[in-house]
Parts: structure tokens; C-alpha cells; sequence
């Protein structure tokens, strides 16, 4: 599974190298430092335990964890909006008498 979030620092990338030096588990997965998931995502433990000292991050993942439905009907409505807005900027651009 692919993070749900795109973070600066992310270890995407990294997952190839660091994947050779992590053991075989079968107990809880402890991730201090979670940011975009991406390894945690990567290993999909049964069990985990997340944090990170970014507090409005982990408030997006409790949310996530606690309200997922209302979580995506939000996110959805953002989607609509940014479309709305994106036709309106292309609009005013193509219409705009000064021209890049």
C-alpha cells in the first residue's frame, strides 16, 4: 500500500535500502517516526503503534482511524471545489488581456 499522504522526508525511496536491515516480526510494528507512513504502508503490520511529533498529522490519521466515512466525504468535497476553482483559473487565463 502506497502512503495516504505525501510528506517532506518521506523514506518512499528509501524503502529498497532499509527493507535489507529490517528483521522478520510477528509482534506490534512501532513507528516513532510515521510522517507519510510510507514504510509502515510498505510492511502493512497486523498490529502497529504510529507516532510522530507532528500533532496535526497524527490528528489526520486519528481521524482517519476514527472517521473514516465523514474523512473521505470531505476530502471528496475538496476535490469538487478544486476542480470548480481550477476551470475558473483556466478561464480567467485564456480570457486575461495580458498573455504570457
Amino acid at each position: 500500500m502506497k502512503p495516504r499522504v505525501k510528506y517532506r522526508g518521506g523514506k518512499s525511496k528509501e524503502i529498497p535500502h532499509l527493507i535489507k536491515h529490517i528483521p522478520e516480526f510477528r509482534g506490534r510494528y512501532v513507528e516513532p517516526f510515521f510522517g507519510g507512513g510510507a514504510l509502515s504502508f510498505h510492511l502493512e503490520p497486523k498490529k502497529a503503534i504510529i507516532n510522530d511529533i507532528n500533532l496535526k498529522l497524527m490528528a489526520f490519521y486519528k481521524g482517519v482511524k476514527s472517521d473514516f466515512e465523514l474523512l473521505t466525504k470531505e476530502l471528496q468535497e475538496i476535490g469538487r471545489t478544486y476542480i470548480v476553482n481550477r476551470k475558473k483559473i483556466n478561464f480567467k487565463s485564456k480570457n486575461s488581456k495580458f498573455k504570457s
